[in-house]
């Protein structure tokens, strides 16, 4: 009843020797019997034991049934599922140079340049009412609000829209 507090218990305790899958639902197997083809299926450099997961038995007989010479080999695999912690100690961060950083100079010239894009924007746009522009049709009832009229060959423009953004 009170099963969801117990800790998820593993199959095995160490993962997979291969991908370092850790499942609950997985069957896992002694690699005694596959280590010898580990090295060319994997593309490994070290040897690896311990206990193997079912996808990568899979893997190692499907590795056996290929053509003689082919240099197919599943290295993605390798290491693959042992979660982010392993790939942190294998590659170091990146650190930026202070060069690369954004210079408050640079921040200043490009807020300024933002601030001049947006007045722009709006200084484009139409000061005239909707109703007041001779775009909008007003001769028919019937015809919606935002019909253009067959003359004209200008389109309604709205304040609120960044025509810059809806070019083709």
């Amino acid at each position: 009843m009170f099963g969801f507090h117990k800790p998820k218990m593993y199959r095995s305790l160490d993962g997979c020797c291969i991908c370092r899958a850790k499942s609950s639902s997985s069957r896992f197997t002694d690699s005694k019997r596959y280590e010898k083809d580990f090295r060319s299926c994997f593309g490994l450099s070290e040897t690896r034991s311990g206990e193997i997961c079912n996808a990568c038995v899979l893997l190692v007989k499907r590795w056996k049934k290929l053509p003689v010479g082919t240099k197919k080999n599943w290295n993605h695999v390798v290491d693959a599922r042992g979660g982010p912690s392993l790939k942190i100690t294998s590659r170091p961060k990146k650190i930026k140079s202070i060069s690369k950083k954004a210079r408050p100079s640079q921040i200043s010239r490009l807020q300024k340049e933002l601030k001049r894009n947006n007045s722009d924007a709006h200084s484009t746009t139409s000061s005239t009412s909707p109703a007041q522009s001779p775009s909008y049709s007003n001769l028919s009832d019937d015809s919606s609000d935002t019909e253009i009229s067959p003359g004209s060959s200008r389109s309604p423009v709205f304040s609120f829209l960044d025509l810059t953004y809806w070019k083709r």
